[in-house]
């Protein structure tokens, strides 16, 4: 461990110990504050360890390595639960299956041929497209990475199984009186203690549903796989639960790897997909994917739009990116990068960390000798985590600001106060917003007992959509019509989230107003509704 790394793991540690005593407020907030400590004690306890190739050199990053060279552990730690498997017809009326983890062998990632990033269809009209900002179409870029799985037969086009009229299509995963959800989320390791029990906000709203008599006469069974927080293991997650576990449809609420690895495989097999927001060029040829929250390419533009026109920002502010090195964030760094074009600005250091990276001083030095004032950060909250603490020992006091994915109070509390006054945009609400009433009335009916964070509440967006498409499908369910369903959502407001509109747009569904969060100490406010 290096001498930085040593003093970073000490001021972490001695950060832990003002969590307990400035803890205030409501309850539900202090509750938060618990599992946000106890998230960034994981985190802190994961990077300090070292792990990975913590050595490579930054000035190898800095040279264009942006091929995701990065795997996560793909090994359950002892005590896993044994995989579940789909109850019989007739035990349809019991309690949701209780989540597991895969036990099946992780094979390489499944990958998708590459497509230039172009401009998306139109959106209706809730907020300026990047076309109409005046933002050229972004250069070509490759997608995900790694070794290519074999090629499966390309699936037919929702709503037309065969010439006619349109039938339900393929009942797998469906009976009479139920229909089964895979969920995948990361549920051992670092991440898998932070990301906990989320299943439970979907299941929340499953079981309120079916307490109301289900969906046209039909319960909701979910069944949650363990994707280890990497694309190997999402891998696996997805081909178990629709090899295996024969689920209706899947859904991935967060993990921009698991979750681009878990579109590929769905689709090839016509299996309905819900995820979290992630590329938009990657889904252009993928029928059965269905984005929940904001593109990341959306985000990063917004974010900057909000910076130069919200903010004060002019072309003389000295901006760095610190983003995750994945391929699957290509489209997003190079639509931010056309959009600060527009504002004739550019970025002053691009910086992408790698999934296992402890070491960030070589990148704050970089940034320091720049001349950076504004840290716009993309990554897990470890990453940032570690960054920001490194800065503030080698004395680098940027802006931060953020397109929030996933976290929320878990970005701040991880970081140890090192983020306050950072600020961002996100497509999803706190979970104390006004907004979020019935999710926190159905979520403490069935978990009186559990705290609620952000995690739970992407799990029960991506409920309420399904449950939405369920709906629209009508009593014939089956994939194709449930895809049908889907693709007449219009501007369905969750109250928690971004409007998502598939009908006329279904890549870009939830790219709508943002709201804006701000982080203050170790906690993070929503400060505005979904009206940026």
């Amino acid at each position: 461990m290096s001498g930085l790394s040593t003093l970073q793991c000490a001021l972490e540690a001695e950060s832990s110990g003002v969590f307990d005593a400035t803890e205030g407020g409501a309850m539900n907030r202090r509750t938060l504050r618990r599992i946000g400590l106890f998230a960034a004690a994981v985190l802190i306890a994961a990077g300090c360890g070292g792990g990975g190739d913590a050595t490579t050199s930054a000035q190898s990053r800095y040279a264009g390595n942006t091929g995701d060279q990065s795997t996560a552990s793909t090994s359950a730690p002892a005590g896993t639960p044994p995989p579940s498997t789909p109850a019989s017809p007739e035990d349809s009326a019991g309690p949701p299956t209780p989540p597991s983890a895969s036990q099946s062998a992780a094979s390489p990632a499944a990958t998708a041929s590459g497509s230039a990033p172009g401009s998306r269809p139109a959106t209706n009209g809730a907020v300026p497209s990047r076309q109409s900002a005046g933002a050229a179409p972004p250069p070509a870029s490759p997608h995900p990475g790694g070794t290519v799985a074999t090629p499966a037969p390309a699936p037919p086009a929702p709503g037309a199984p065969t010439p006619g009229v349109p039938g339900p299509g393929d009942q797998t995963g469906v009976t009479n009186g139920e229909v089964v959800l895979g969920m995948h989320m990361p549920q051992s390791g670092p991440f898998g203690a932070v990301v906990g029990k989320a299943w439970e906000g979907a299941e929340a709203e499953f079981r309120a549903m079916n307490d109301a008599g289900g969906i046209n006469g039909r319960r909701i069974r979910l069944i949650v796989d363990d994707d280890q927080y990497s694309a190997q293991g999402a891998e696996s997650a997805v081909r178990d639960l629709i090899e295996n576990k024969k689920v209706f449809a899947l859904s991935c609420p967060f993990g921009v790897d698991q979750c681009t690895v878990g579109v590929n495989y769905a689709n090839s097999r016509g299996v309905p997909y819900l995820h979290g927001g992630m590329a938009e060029a990657f889904l252009a040829a993928k029928p059965w994917a269905f984005p929940v929250t904001p593109s990341y390419p959306y985000g990063a533009v917004r974010l900057f739009d909000y910076l130069f026109t919200k903010r004060g920002y002019t072309p003389a502010r000295k901006i760095a990116a610190f983003y995750l090195n994945s391929q699957n964030l290509d489209e997003m760094v190079a639509q931010a990068d056309q959009k600060l074009a527009a504002y004739k600005a550019k970025f002053a250091v691009k910086y992408p960390a790698e999934k296992d990276q402890s070491d960030f001083s070589a990148a704050i030095t970089k940034m320091q000798r720049a001349g950076v004032d504004t840290v716009w950060f993309h990554t897990a909250p470890d990453l940032i985590a570690k960054f920001a603490a490194q800065a503030k020992v080698l004395a680098f006091k940027p802006q931060y600001v953020f397109t929030t994915t996933i976290g929320g109070d878990i970005f701040a509390t991880a970081a140890a106060g090192n983020l306050d006054g950072a600020y961002g945009l996100a497509g999803f609400a706190d979970p104390e917003w006004s907004g979020t009433a019935q999710f926190r009335h159905d979520f403490q009916k069935y978990y009186p007992n559990e705290d609620i964070d952000e995690f739970k509440l992407l799990s029960y967006v991506n409920a309420r959509v399904f449950v939405e498409g369920l709906r629209r499908a009508g009593a014939g369910l089956g994939r194709d019509s449930f895809a049908r369903g889907m693709n007449s959502i219009d501007s369905l407001d969750t109250g928690i989230s971004s409007l998502i509109d598939y009908k006329d747009n279904r890549i870009g569904a939830p790219d709508h107003k943002l709201a804006v969060w701000e982080i203050h100490g170790t906690r993070t406010d929503q400060t505005t509704g979904f009206d940026f």
